[in-house]
């Protein structure tokens, strides 16, 4: 088993995400020894959530001792978590906390949402002072609603930029509390509200009229705020002719913020991490919440923690995230969210990512470890076994685990936690068995550019659809670094890519080369032939190979489905927020699958049986897996299922088998397998891990 995650001398991060009351300060320690030895490993670092961002603006120094808010001693100030009472700390009890964490070699970091409201015990809705006359810094929705969150891109009554109060009075408090750095979290790295619904006050309306030079037309108010109807028509306006200037207008904004943030806290020898937006991928960060990763990063910040949910928000309820999902959308959350790290990763190769590993939290009352641990273990394995190839080396998507939120953990608990990145982690990776899928910045400009003319289907979609039907997808490429791999490549919206990027990947010589987009827009190649078509009525796609050197008849495919969804009109459910996916086409589960299956055959990937019938009659690839070859006779196979049943798929290696070994299960458990084949009982939403050694031919080779 290895031990590279929790030995200090490695080169994976270890992050904790944890409220104060996961201490205790009626100890001389504050509780910390008893916390390390119970988790057995030093985090690199220690993230304490104080929730309010009153917490900074509040500070003017720590020459006198002062009792902090009840929302800053425990998340939004839920009075009890399953250890223990909310307790009363003090701006010195937190200091010598810091210190005595970073005694054990750990760096301390501070995080806060844009937050100045909790609810008081006693059920009274506590404000920030701060705030009381300030609502024009309040998130403001198309139809004139005020959300008492704070817009960090707005501007104060003199004119001057929030920001520029809020990132020196935070590096005050960073220095003065011996802070080594600050995780710019919910709300402060990203907006709460989507750019569907906001902000269209009259501040922000007019930064973006002058950014991008344009003037109101004739009927619409530059002075609109309080008046409902004026903000709604002003926002209709923006939203319908003006999208992508929007867009473009709110990611030069937040290059500005984090460049101004960054510049301020290096200056001042601090480090910092941003959360990603609401844990969507680059396309949907842009689309929905005006973030360009690629510009953050080129800022000079630290890290990313990349807000992956899908063990989390696959169990919420209606009440929980505004929608009620149905199984076969809880399904998808998995590999949505798998392709949103590997394409994250992608947009910031040279990035720390320690994406969050969700435990439980006791405030919003959900608990991934408590109520659904098989799910903990897919989500961890499948991170640890996708790859990027960074010039020639498999190197998984993941730095390392930010556990959220860390606190009330038992000694047991975190046996549990760290056995799955233990197991999970596969060293010296060699091959990814299927297709390796080929990123571009260049692409992702043009496809936001094509969704929001004609709804096209990006990136991300093709992707994580293909990886629910089954297609082995466990591996991502920068277009710059295509020389360093062989093997299949698979490219997505082909005609969206500039001539040379397209003519580069068409002279690709190591691998089959597999194109799906659409059928409008598709390549001419004499050396391409059609795979999978699908006719449809509102713009059909089509799968396209070379290099497979076999000769099959294309799958052909009907669908009579309509997508009435207007592009320029229509409005994305709840408001555009993330726990709702976004309207794309439907092209059908059957085109999908029909990709999976030459996808599979072109690559030469292990074939794996278990199928059943959703709830709409469908049949569907309820088992899926990720295969890592480490040496010539040997791979690491990791095996999930969708269903919350047990599942017994059937996989086919393609090359005789000599060994099967489970990981995941107790010592001597007994694998069957015959021939190329083995077979394994897989637990509801979870993975199991297997190491299959296969018999070498005469040659000593594959």
């Amino acid at each position: 088993m290895s031990d590279l995650f929790f030995s200090k001398d490695n080169s994976y991060q270890k992050w904790v995400w944890i409220e104060l009351i996961g201490f205790d300060n009626e100890l001389f320690d504050f509780g910390v020894s008893d916390y390390m030895k119970r988790c057995k490993f030093i985090p690199d670092g220690v993230s304490l959530l104080l929730f309010s961002i009153g917490f900074v603006l509040r500070h003017e120094g720590l020459d006198h001792e002062c009792e902090l808010s009840p929302c800053e001693q425990s998340y939004a100030g839920h009075p009890f978590s399953t250890e223990r009472a909310r307790q009363n700390w003090t701006n010195h009890q937190l200091k010598n906390l810091i210190k005595e964490l970073q005694g054990y070699g750990c760096k301390v970091y501070l995080s806060f949402f844009n937050t100045y409201t909790y609810t008081s015990d006693s059920g009274e809705t506590v404000s920030e002072e701060y705030f009381k006359d300030k609502p024009f810094l309040n998130e403001t929705h198309r139809n004139g609603r005020q959300q008492k969150t704070i817009g960090m891109l707005k501007r104060l009554g003199n004119g001057q930029f929030f920001e520029d109060v809020l990132q020196p009075k935070t590096i005050q408090a960073l220095v003065d509390y011996n802070f080594d750095g600050i995780q710019i979290a919910d709300g402060i790295s990203s907006p709460r509200v989507s750019l569907q619904e906001g902000d269209y006050s009259d501040d922000i309306v007019n930064q973006f009229l002058a950014h991008v030079g344009i003037d109101l037309p004739s009927g619409l108010k530059a002075i609109a705020d309080g008046d409902a109807a004026a903000l709604q028509s002003r926002a209709e306006w923006i939203w319908q002719e003006n999208r992508p200037e929007w867009i473009r207008f709110y990611t030069h904004r937040w290059e500005q913020f984090f460049a101004k943030f960054v510049d301020r806290l290096h200056a001042a020898k601090k480090t910092a991490i941003f959360n990603s937006a609401w844990t969507r991928d680059p396309f949907e960060a842009m689309y929905r919440y005006g973030v360009d990763y690629r510009k953050v990063a080129k800022t000079g910040i630290d890290g990313c923690m990349v807000e992956d949910v899908s063990p989390s928000l696959a169990i919420l309820s209606q009440h929980d995230n505004g929608y009620l999902m149905n199984d076969e959308q809880r399904r998808r959350l998995h590999y949505e969210f798998l392709t949103a790290l590997m394409l994250n990763r992608a947009a910031m190769p040279a990035l720390c990512i320690t994406p969050l590993a969700g435990i439980h939290d006791t405030m919003e009352q959900w608990g991934v470890l408590e109520h659904m641990p098989t799910s903990m273990t897919r989500n961890v394995m499948s991170n640890l076994n996708t790859f990027i190839n960074d010039k020639g080396r498999l190197k998984p998507i993941t730095d390392g685990p930010f556990f959220c939120l860390s606190d009330s953990l038992s000694e047991a608990d975190w046996d549990f936690i760290r056995k799955n990145w233990e197991i999970g982690y596969t060293k010296n990776a060699q091959l990814v068995c299927g297709a390796t899928l080929i990123y571009s910045d260049n692409r992702l400009d043009q496809e936001l550019d094509a969704f929001i003319r004609t709804r096209r289907t990006p990136t991300h979609r093709l992707v994580s659809e293909l990886l629910y039907a089954g297609t082995p997808v466990s591996a991502v490429v920068r277009i710059e670094d295509l020389e360093y791999i062989t093997g299949t490549i698979l490219v997505t919206n082909p005609d969206l890519l500039p001539g040379e990027e397209l003519n580069t990947l068409l002279s690709y010589d190591r691998g089959p080369i597999i194109l799906i987009g659409s059928q409008e827009h598709s390549v001419s190649s004499e050396n391409l032939q059609d795979a999978v078509v699908e006719n449809n009525r509102f713009g059909g796609i089509r799968l396209q190979i070379a290099g497979s050197g076999e000769q099959k008849r294309a799958v052909i495919l009907d669908n009579d489905q309509h997508y009435s969804f207007d592009p320029k009109c229509s409005m994305e459910a709840v408001g555009g927020l993330w726990t709702h996916p976004l309207e794309f086409a439907p092209i059908s589960p059957a085109f999908f699958a029909a990709c999976a299956e030459a996808i599979t055959r072109s690559s030469k990937a292990p074939v794996i049986a278990a199928q059943s019938k959703s709830e709409t009659g469908l049949l569907r690839q309820v088992c899926k897996y990720i295969a890592v070859q480490v040496s010539e006779d040997m791979y690491r196979v990791f095996i999930s299922n969708d269903d919350y049943y047990y599942n017994h798929p059937k996989l086919d290696m393609g090359r005789e088998i000599k060994q099967v070994t489970c990981l995941t299960k107790y010592p001597g458990y007994k694998v069957n397998f015959d021939q190329s084949s083995f077979t394994a009982r897989i637990p509801g939403r979870g993975m199991e891990a297997f190491e299959v050694c296969v018999k070498m031919d005469k040659g000593g080779s594959q």
